[in-house]
């Protein structure tokens, strides 16, 4: 494959929001457009990433919609979804077509609106995700088989409700210091503890919240970096991995494991040339705050049922070792779903340059990772960036 790399990035503030789906996805579009210094270029496609538009706002086809109003019209357009890792999986097509030789210049928009439906509505449309003949038929929620996995990881590795409380609190002070976060203020192991029970074990505190948001990234070829003077910005692909796993849960190896991120990792790092251990930092997919001690260990950097031990020691902090969601991740930042994955790589493309917000950068980070779940734990996208040079 050609060399990628990502020369610019945007993004909106996530949360409850009262721009449209497609203000939302213009803000953030442009944001990455003036940051790479493309305002004026020919792109010669569109990528953009939306879980369910349709249901969340009543709006569709997108792609093509966003390249009218971004004025890239004849450039071809196209959208996609791997529930919520659509923005990941969106972005792999972008490196593919440019590594391919196939593009010079391509926009990478993930955005969603979840807030135009009332709670349950959008727990209904998350839920289609699952499966319907194994789980949602039965009442089964992704809040559900989250606290399921959690009791299981209880029941075999002895993790207690104070230590899973660590997570949340974690993400939250992160979070604090991120200016675009849905959430900004910090919480207690006791706040955490107490708030209302979404599916025992979890508490409220352990979901990340219904947001609205987007993110936008621009990918562009070798030949681009060096003849528009971009490589002092750039940031270089060096592998992605995409996996999935059996639709229900019930019919996989284990509760505790995601076997999808494990084969993604594999394949990530096979193509960067590096070990887990050995990037700088981590944006992993949160959603319920027992899945960035699992996604931990199945990553690769905690062996199993220990990766609470490395929270409780500090080495998942932003002056840790290895820092895990400096953003805040999904519980703190927000998880509007179909941008989640590309606004994971604008926030660790600001960690390599540099340009993370205060008290949330990194010290002189040279790789960073991030992970990507869809659907629960059955569509992973990991993706490995270097530090330009």
């Amino acid at each position: 494959m050609k060399p990628v790399h990502v020369v610019g990035v945007g993004m909106t503030r996530f949360g409850r929001l009262e721009q449209s789906i497609t203000e939302l996805a213009v803000e953030a579009s442009l944001e990455a457009l003036k940051d790479s210094e493309t305002l004026d270029s020919r792109f010669d496609r569109l990528i953009i990433a939306s879980q369910n538009p349709d249901e969340f706002t009543g709006i569709g086809h997108l792609s093509t919609l966003m390249a009218d109003r971004l004025g890239f019209v004849p450039s071809g357009a196209t959208r996609i979804e791997t529930g919520p890792s659509s923005g990941s999986s969106a972005f792999e097509v972008a490196v593919a077509i440019v590594g391919a030789g196939m593009a010079d210049l391509v926009i990478v928009i993930g955005v969603e609106k979840m807030s135009e439906v009332d709670g349950r509505s959008a727990s209904r449309i998350l839920s289609k995700m699952m499966s319907q003949e194994s789980e949602t038929r039965y009442g089964a929620t992704p809040a559900a088989l989250a606290a399921m996995v959690a009791r299981r990881y209880m029941h075999d590795y002895g993790l207690t409700r104070d230590e899973l409380s660590l997570v949340p609190m974690k993400a939250h002070r992160n979070g604090a210091k991120n200016p675009l976060a849905h959430f900004q203020k910090e919480v207690t192991i006791e706040k955490v503890n107490s708030s209302p029970i979404v599916a025992d074990p979890l508490t409220l505190y352990d979901c990340s919240p219904v947001s609205d948001g987007a993110a936008s990234i621009v990918v562009a070829s070798e030949r681009i970096v060096e003849e528009s003077g971009l490589r002092d910005r750039s940031v270089q692909v060096l592998g992605i991995g995409h996996a999935t796993d059996h639709h229900a849960v019930q019919h996989r190896l284990s509760l505790t494991s995601l076997n999808a991120t494990v084969q993604a990792v594999r394949e990530a790092t096979k193509m960067a040339g590096i070990s887990p251990t050995e990037v700088d930092v981590f944006e992993l997919h949160d959603a319920f705050s027992i899945l960035e001690i699992i996604n931990m260990e199945d990553v690769g950097i905690a062996p199993r049922g220990s990766a609470i031990e490395l929270i409780k020691e500090g080495v998942t902090d932003v002056d840790g070792d290895l820092p895990v969601n400096p953003s805040g991740g999904l519980k703190s930042r927000g998880h509007p779903t179909g941008a989640t994955g590309v606004a994971q790589i604008r926030d660790v493309v600001l960690q390599l340059r540099g340009a993370a917000p205060k008290g949330i950068q990194v010290e002189s980070p040279e790789t960073a990772l991030t992970h990507n779940i869809g659907g629960f734990g059955n569509n992973m996208v990991v993706t490995i960036l270097k530090k330009g040079s």
